[in-house]
């Protein structure tokens, strides 16, 4: 065991700091790690390499570093929580800056709501159409100024009726072969 080892800095078990310190020639860094001094019995020698172990490894050291960590969890968890969650004020500051990208709003609340259209269409002999669930009816009023003409297409393919006779569709000219 070679001599002049350094005493590294220390805390002691009452939480104080002492600075590190030389040993003279032929005696040894002796102790534990929350107390040092210098002696020449080689049994109660702690090497450089035992003296770092002890600052690495403190309580206090392992505490401090797993506070750290969890206070930098929560600190996460919170910020991304309030990006989540609609009661957050980070959150609707969020959605608040994305809406004027979309364009104003206009009401219409001044014009009436369209009919929905009629998912067959109806035949007259059937009767009046039951209310649809709903759906109010209002009262419709004539429009203020004249409306555009338009020719009327049928909505659909007519409605079979096996009573009426069929179309009349013109025969086609028979040609002779050749």
């Amino acid at each position: 065991v070679a001599g002049d080892e350094d005493c590294l800095w220390y805390v002691d078990k009452n939480g104080s700091w002492h600075p590190g310190f030389d040993c003279e020639f032929f005696t040894f860094c002796c102790g534990t790690c929350h107390q040092r001094y210098c002696c020449r019995d080689p049994r109660l020698l702690i090497t450089e390499r035992q003296q770092r172990h002890c600052l690495a490894f403190s309580p206090k050291t392992i505490a401090g570093i797993a506070s750290a960590v969890v206070l930098f969890i929560a600190i996460v968890t919170t910020i991304v929580c309030c990006f989540m969650c609609s009661c957050c004020y980070l959150y609707q500051r969020r959605q608040h800056l994305r809406t004027p990208l979309q364009g104003p709003e206009i009401p219409l609340s001044s014009y009436p709501p369209a009919a929905p259209p009629a998912p067959f269409p109806m035949d007259p002999k059937a009767g009046p159409a039951p209310p649809q669930p709903g759906f109010t009816p209002m009262a419709m009023y004539p429009p203020s100024a004249p409306a555009a003409q338009y020719p009327l297409y049928p909505s659909g393919p007519p409605v079979y009726n096996p009573t009426a006779p069929p179309p009349y569709v013109p025969a086609q000219p028979s040609y002779p072969g050749p």
